[in-house]
C-alpha cells in the first residue's frame, strides 16, 4: 500500500517539475526576444501587442486577413516597463475589413472604449500597431 502511494507521489511530483520546465521555457524564449530587440522598441510594442491580446484569448497572428490593432500606450513608462510579462490595458481590433481605412477606425475605437472605460485617459494614448502584419507604430523620439 505504501508503495502504491510513493508512486503515485512521485507522478504528481513529475508532473509538477514537467509543467514548470515547460512554462520556464516559454517565458525564457519571450525574454530572449525583448533582449534581442532591445534597441528595437516597435519590434517591442508588437510583441507586447500580442501578448495582450493572448491575455484576452485572442490571437493576432490567427485573424483572417484584413486586420488591425491598436494598443493604449503609455510611452512615458515605455523604456522602465516593457518586459516579457507587459500587457496593455486597453485594446482594439478588428478583422475582415474592406480596407485600411475602416480597420484603423474599428481598431481605434474599439481601443478608446475600452481607454475610457478603464479610466486610462491621463496613462496612455490609443495608437495604430498594426495593420494585417505591418506595423503602424510610430515611435516618439523621447521614447527612443
Amino acid at each position: 500500500m505504501n508503495k502504491i502511494v510513493l508512486l503515485c507521489v512521485a507522478i504528481i511530483i513529475g508532473f509538477i517539475v514537467y509543467y514548470f520546465a515547460i512554462f520556464s521555457q516559454k517565458n525564457q524564449k519571450l525574454d530572449n526576444n525583448f533582449n534581442k530587440n532591445n534597441t528595437k522598441i516597435e519590434d517591442n510594442i508588437i510583441l507586447v501587442f500580442k501578448q495582450s491580446m493572448k491575455h484576452w484569448d485572442l490571437d493576432y497572428d490567427s485573424l483572417p486577413e484584413n486586420k488591425s490593432g491598436a494598443a493604449c500606450i503609455p510611452w512615458q513608462e515605455i523604456n522602465k516597463n516593457l518586459t516579457s510579462e507587459y500587457i496593455f490595458e486597453a485594446l482594439g481590433y478588428g478583422f475582415n475589413l474592406f480596407d485600411e481605412t475602416i480597420g484603423e477606425k474599428a481598431a481605434m475605437e474599439g481601443c478608446n472604449r475600452m481607454r475610457t472605460y478603464h479610466k486610462l485617459h491621463d496613462y496612455c494614448s490609443c495608437e495604430m500597431v498594426l495593420f494585417n502584419d505591418e506595423s503602424r507604430v510610430k515611435v516618439p523620439k523621447n521614447a527612443k
